[in-house]
This record gives structure tokens, sequence and C-alpha cells, in this order.
């Protein structure tokens, strides 16, 4: 799939879907990592990243399917991929930066579609 029509507009998606995978994988590490340590499921920091994680998914479905939603979604990832990026990269340590990297990306990748 090399573009999609988005709003009347077609625009390259590929990146965000990409993005938006490697987001979600981050994320879900990310839990893993937490759980390791003890977090809580209920603690702000897991469900953050809980809702990333969900967020992606369903973003790249909607980009996939072309959904009606999509602009939505990518809008959504990108505003909560800033988060999570801001968020990971206070914490401070290596595997986070990893995930603060991962969540720029997604940003990024997300924010041309906000506009078309």
């Amino acid at each position: 799939m090399s573009g999609v029509r988005l709003g009347g507009a077609t625009v390259d998606i590929n990146q965000c879907i990409v993005a938006s995978q490697s987001c979600q994988a981050s994320c879900e590490a990310a839990m893993k990592q937490l759980v390791a340590r003890g977090m809580r499921a209920d603690s702000e920091p897991m469900r953050l990243l809980r809702q990333c994680a969900e967020l992606c998914e369903l973003n790249v479905r909607a980009l996939r399917k072309d959904s009606q939603l999509s602009r939505r979604t990518a809008t959504l990832c990108f505003e909560l991929s800033n988060q999570v990026a801001r968020a990971a990269w206070l914490d401070g340590n290596a595997a986070s930066h990893g995930l603060a990297r991962d969540a720029l990306r997604l940003a990024r990748a997300c924010r041309p579609l906000l506009f078309t």
C-alpha cells in the first residue's frame, strides 16, 4: 500500500503504519518491564502505555481500511505519543529513551496526516 485517500487527499501512510507498529511494540515492552519491577497495572505510567499501545493498534487498522476515522486516530496518536515520549524521556533510563524515540517517530509520521 503506497497511499490511501484520506479526507479527499492522497497521502502516503506507510510511515505512519510502521511507526504505529513500532511504538505499540515499544509500549508493550515497557509495560512488561514495569510489571517486572513491580509496577501496579492501574498505575498512571501503565495506563498511559496501555492506552498508547491500544491506540497504535487501532490507528494501524483504521489506516489500512481507509476508515473515515483514520484522521482522528492519527490525531490521537500524535497527541498521545508526544505525552508518552515526554514521560519516557523524563524517566531517565536507557530503555525508556528507546520508547521516547519510537513515540517521537510516531508523532512525526502521523503529523502530516493531520493537515490533509
